[in-house]
């Protein structure tokens, strides 16, 4: 299963970085009992400036803000509050 999620914001002056993480969740279950891994990976950022809001992945390649927005959950309430 894999999700996305928001990470805690770093504010430095004007410029707000919102980090964007995938979360993958591993289980195995087996007669003797089962095993549960987590991984967390980065996806990409949102930028807050005076100048406006964009999105880019971990690459550097602009991404179109709404798609963070309708996959990662949370990502709207944290963007309403810069």
């Amino acid at each position: 299963m894999k999700q996305m999620c928001v990470g805690k914001p770093v504010i430095v002056g004007e410029i707000t970085i919102v980090p964007l993480e995938g979360v993958n969740v591993y289980q195995h279950s087996t007669r003797d009992g089962f095993s549960v891994y987590v991984s967390r990976e980065p996806v990409g950022f949102v930028i807050g400036s005076p100048q406006g809001k964009q999105a880019v992945d971990i690459y550097g390649e602009q991404v179109p803000l709404e798609t963070y927005i309708q996959e990662v959950d949370g990502l709207q309430q944290v963007l309403d509050s810069l």
